[in-house]
């Protein structure tokens, strides 16, 4: 029998409430299983008067990550394309800062300890699978996870039983039931599961002003500390201010700082959270001298330009074509993420290189050698279809030019030598895992790129498999 690999987590209560004074979060359905349960609803409840509130979840997707107006605001959140069970930690904050109307300043507020208006629910989500059991031909078989019984199901004359069951996180063995007339048969299945636990981190508030900074919340499960955490920072100096419902920092901006990433970390694990906000200033125009009689020009308008944050990366592989079209390639690039759509566009270019060899002969007429070597030009978009934590997963599209040299040379003719022009395609799927500012990047791309001359018919295209990295400055 298999082991079924699961998340360790603790498992929390379908109804949580946030840290006074009044941030209280309830969901529906109550009870979530992973791959039948595809929206979950949560209501927000919030002192009347208070700002937007903003959400952030260590998994998953919100329709919308901001919701204004009344007391109660609901968000529509996406569980995670998983089947394994895990916790979900999500965190909702009052954007507005101010006091509320007939509503004093709290103790923590007043003590610089950072926004109280703020909640976080821990949802465990159930994972649906199957449980596969050898027992007695033609036994009744019940599986009892978690106090909860799933079956009866009937052996087959091979005494094979499958039985669907739902597994919370943090359950370590199921037991099984087998009965077959007055026989009866009860067995402990350990569930193997791993020791990953989630984490969420938020800046706030958004843009993050460059004087008098903000603050960084850091929330996981029930008892975290500032010691179970490494924090690795840009832009910004942190400094801990309290550890009660969750980590809260006071975040202060450095002087020629634009932006602020903060990636959190488990100590000993691989467990991660990334928070990055844009940093907002304010500046005050010189005053205006008017000397009659001359009429003051008034001032430009300022220009407004989102920042295009820019890479660079190297990718290196091979290409898989038919004949003798297989070969080496690479390619070094650079890509400008615009501001806008959550930065998951990216526009890219990239130079690489692409090389060709055949060695045969022909009959009795001697030996051949063949070389190409093309150097590809191509302008590409890379579209964001996954994000998490560390993980994120593209879809790249694009094309370009297609420079080649040709080189063949015999035993029975002179060499010739050509080179030409020729056009390139691509689509590809890449992988990336996060590493602060570098990435580690995996892709799989299928090109089309016909190389024709009176000499040549060849293709530079096919399917290439890629291994690189990306670094952002």
């Amino acid at each position: 029998m298999r082991p079924l690999p699961l998340l360790l987590l603790l498992l929390a209560a379908p109804l949580a409430r946030a840290a006074p004074p009044g941030v209280t979060v309830s969901w529906t359905p109550e009870r979530v299983v992973l791959g039948q349960d595809s929206r979950v609803a949560l209501k927000v409840r919030v002192p009347k008067g208070s700002g937007p509130v903003r959400g952030a979840a260590s998994s998953g997707t919100f329709t919308r990550e901001r919701v204004e107006g009344g007391e109660v605001r609901v968000f529509e959140w996406t569980p995670p394309p998983v089947r394994y069970p895990l916790v979900a930690v999500l965190a909702f904050w009052v954007e507005d800062g101010a006091p509320l109307p007939g509503v004093a300043p709290s103790k923590a507020e007043a003590a610089g300890s950072g926004p109280s208006e703020v909640g976080v629910v821990r949802i465990p989500l159930l994972g649906k699978t199957q449980l596969d059991v050898s027992t007695d031909a033609g036994a009744s078989v019940v599986v009892e996870v978690d106090g909860k019984h799933f079956g009866p199901v009937k052996a087959d004359d091979r005494g094979r039983a499958r039985v669907p069951v739902e597994v919370p996180p943090g359950v370590l063995s199921a037991s099984v039931l087998a009965t077959r007339d007055t026989l009866r048969t009860r067995a402990a299945i350990p569930l193997d599961p791993p020791t990953e636990q989630p984490l969420v981190a938020a800046l706030l508030p958004s843009p993050l002003p460059a004087t008098g900074g903000g603050w960084l919340l850091v929330a996981g499960e029930e008892g975290l500390v500032h010691g179970d955490v490494e924090l690795s920072v840009e832009g910004a100096r942190l400094s801990a201010v309290s550890e009660e419902s969750l980590l809260r920092y006071r975040v202060t901006p450095k002087a020629d700082a634009t932006a602020i990433t903060v990636t959190v970390r488990r100590k000993g694990q691989d467990d991660t959270a990334r928070a990055v906000a844009e940093l907002t200033r304010v500046t005050v125009p010189p005053p205006v001298l008017v000397q009659p009689p001359v009429t003051p020009t008034p001032p430009p308008a300022p220009t407004v330009a989102g920042a295009w944050h820019p890479s660079v990366f190297v990718l290196v592989g091979g290409a898989f074509a038919s004949g003798a079209n297989t070969g080496p390639m690479g390619a070094v690039g650079v890509s400008l993420v615009p501001p806008w759509w959550r930065e998951r566009l990216a526009v890219e270019l990239e130079a690489g290189l692409r090389r060709v060899t055949f060695d045969g002969g022909v009959d009795a007429l001697g030996s051949v050698h063949s070389r190409v070597l093309a150097v590809p030009v191509l302008a590409s978009v890379r579209v964001g279809v996954f994000q998490g934590a560390a993980v994120s997963l593209y879809g790249r599209a694009g094309g370009g030019l297609l420079p080649f040299q040709h080189r063949l040379s015999s035993d029975f003719q002179e060499d010739v030598k050509e080179s030409k022009l020729a056009g390139m395609g691509f689509l590809s799927f890449q992988g990336a895992y996060r590493l602060g500012r570098w990435s580690v990047l995996a892709e799989v791309r299928g090109a089309w790129a016909p190389a024709r001359t009176p000499w040549l018919d060849a293709q530079l295209g096919g399917l290439s498999g890629l291994l690189g990295a990306r670094f952002e400055p």
